[in-house]
């Protein structure tokens, strides 16, 4: 059959399309009009992109040390509530450490104090941790996140009266070097900051009723963003202050000042890494220097 003029201008166009895909799909990222393109697996996460549940919120710089919501992994358990996130240690009765954020909207006039009570979001077979296994033990049920943190919303201020959020802590440690310096905290985001806290304990000092450990430390790293600053946004001059106090007797009157130390320090001795979601040249500049140096 003899083709037409019509029809051989057809297969012409034909053989063009078929050249021009085969063009396209060689080309890196072009695709046809109206295709969503598919993003590469490896492709750079942008840190400015808002968290989209609250363990990225609370935890902007990474998890510290891997814990995961898994019960078998039952001594680095993680758990995520929107006040905070928890990383608890079954074996020790306590938190290996909390990470939460401060702002203004958090702090408010003091109210009524509940009672302490067993974390509801410990797995069933966990052992239960109870405001009586303090008693009696010469120890304070001392907060990690501090109550007068979250005055400004009930809920969360019942939740730090969780058990998974209190340590043992020496009357001396809890009431004076370590309550000055969460009142200095507060005062931070009265001027207009806001801060992300990671705190935890480390240490063997005994033994409460056979199921909570006594730390023989207790430390605290807060980094302080100004008004309107991103909780991304970190630098090698942001504001980081680390402390590690302690948790010893007859120091009610030592300035909170004189337990400053290192991130790095602290990384040392607890094995986390608080930062690891920074690059690594950042890490070594904010976690080698202590605050106001």
């Amino acid at each position: 059959m003899t083709k037409t003029a019509d029809d051989r201008a057809r297969s012409r166009l034909l053989q063009l399309l078929v050249l021009a895909a085969a063009a396209c799909i060689s080309i890196p990222g072009c695709a046809f009009v109206g295709q969503p393109s598919v993003p590469e697996s490896n492709a750079p996460t942008d840190l400015r992109r808002p968290a989209s549940t609250p363990a990225i919120a609370q935890l902007p710089f990474g998890n510290p040390s891997n814990a995961t919501n898994d019960p078998a992994n039952e001594d680095n358990f993680l758990i995520v509530r929107d006040s905070s996130v928890i990383s608890y240690n079954n074996r020790r009765g306590t938190a290996n450490w909390i990470a939460w954020r401060t702002t203004r909207r958090d702090l408010g006039g003091s109210i009524a104090r509940p009672l302490f009570e067993p974390d509801p979001d410990l797995p069933d077979d966990f052992r239960r941790i109870g405001y009586y296994d303090y008693s009696g033990s010469g120890y304070d049920r001392g907060h990690l996140v501090p109550a007068a943190d979250r005055f400004g919303n009930p809920d969360q201020f019942r939740q730090t009266f969780f058990m998974t959020n209190i340590v043992p802590q020496t009357g001396d440690l809890n009431q004076f070097p370590w309550e000055k310096f969460e009142s200095y905290a507060r005062s931070l985001v009265y001027r207009g900051n806001e801060l992300y806290t990671i705190s935890g304990v480390y240490g063997d000092a005994g033994r409460l009723r056979n199921k909570i450990t006594v730390p023989t430390n207790c430390w605290k790293v807060i980094v302080v963003f100004g008004r309107g600053q991103r909780v991304d946004t970190i630098t090698n001059v942001t504001r980081i202050i680390a402390v590690d106090m302690p948790n010893a007797d007859g120091i009610e009157d030592v300035p909170w000042e004189r337990y400053k130390t290192t991130v790095r320090a602290i990384e040392e001795r607890t094995g986390f890494d608080l930062f690891r979601s920074l690059p690594r040249d950042i890490q070594d500049r904010i976690e080698t220097r202590a605050d106001g140096n």
